[in-house]
């Protein structure tokens, strides 16, 4: 096994600023108040003693800050859909915390492709598809939560998101695949592969739930839209790498960190990787503005827009801006990443 704890970058900072306004949803005090209620409920908090079972104790849940990440990332939700979206996060950390415990330190791939595959059976774009009967606090979570964030919304909404989710859970087993084989992937799998395992793809969603608008159907299937979706992801995703470097190779013996990508890249050189890590990232973000100020606008006209459909589209990118920067300021600010988190 290769030697992973030469350096580490500070914890804590992505090394970039992003161009948008950090802004705070008024009723984060309402989602603060319950979210550790609903965990509990679903069984993911460890009641002691003995602490065998659940995901986290109380404490270390309250290290991540959910409701502060949701409220920011999510500024324009009204309170009940804030709930739910405090829920679908709380499930997500729950899921990899789960799945890095339960499978990736203990390399068993086969253990982990069943349960990833299993839990795609607990989420189809069909809330009324029969699932099996929830076996623990992650399963229980998702089939609790999934009717309640399907309830109302449209057809494309739940086909994305469910098939986001998919690639989530799968995604996990992926890196599991890697960690076995002891490979660190290269840079363009790396990227692919970093795209279904942040889970980024329901960043589009939630933008949708927290604005109550979505990006117009006559521009959904063109390059323009992909592009930005994709930058939409990358920046997201990217910007966790160094942040959780420390946590992920040092407590959990990850190894699909970009941090050890660019390293193998700039020859054993941490600090160097990470200045191309935050170049990469700077990057995506310019070319998300790109995108934004130039190809949609003229993508606009050429499929000739109405204008409530170029206000919608406004309306969702300006969500889309709070998301990210909603999310880099959870980075920054988060105990989940620094400290002992696994020991809290």
């Amino acid at each position: 096994m290769r030697k992973l704890t030469e350096q580490t970058p500070p914890i804590g900072a992505t090394g970039v600023s992003l161009p948008y306004e950090v802004r705070v949803n008024p009723h984060l005090e309402v989602s603060r108040e319950e979210h550790e209620i609903w965990a509990r409920d679903m069984g993911m908090l460890r009641i002691g003693p003995p602490l065998s079972e659940g995901v986290w104790k109380a404490d270390q849940l309250r290290m991540i800050a959910v409701p502060e990440l949701a409220a920011k990332i999510a500024p324009d939700a009204k309170s009940a859909d804030l709930v739910l979206i405090n829920h679908a996060l709380v499930w997500i950390f729950a899921y990899d915390d789960y799945f890095t415990s339960a499978f990736k330190k203990r390399h068993d791939r086969k253990g982990g492709w069943a349960y990833a595959r299993r839990l795609c059976t607990f989420i189809h774009a069909d809330p009324r598809h029969p699932v099996p009967e929830p076996a623990d606090a992650v399963e229980r979570g998702l089939a609790d939560l999934w009717p309640r964030l399907a309830q109302g919304r449209s057809f494309r909404w739940r086909r994305d998101f469910s098939r986001v989710i998919h690639e989530f859970l799968t995604g996990a087993a992926l890196e599991l695949e890697n960690i076995c084989d002891d490979r660190v992937p290269d840079l363009i799998d790396f990227i692919g592969l970093r795209r279904r395992t942040f889970a980024g793809g329901t960043g589009a969603c939630i933008t949708a739930m927290a604005t109550g608008t979505d990006i117009p159907e006559a521009l959904r299937e063109t390059e323009v839209v992909t592009q930005l979706l994709d930058a939409f992801i990358d920046v997201m995703a990217l910007g966790n790498e160094a942040v959780s470097y420390e946590m992920e190779i040092n407590d959990e013996g990850e190894i699909n960190n970009l941090m050890l990508v660019l390293r193998d890249i700039s020859g054993g050189d941490l600090d160097q990787a990470q200045k191309i890590a935050t170049g990469l990232i700077e990057d995506r973000v310019r070319h998300f503005e790109h995108l934004v100020e130039v190809k949609l606008p003229r993508l606009a006209a050429e499929v000739c827009l109405s204008p409530s459909e170029v206000e919608q589209m406004r309306v969702w990118v300006r969500g889309a801006q709070s998301y990210l920067s909603g999310l880099y300021d959870w980075y920054d600010n988060t105990l989940r990443y620094r400290g002992n988190f696994h020991g809290a």
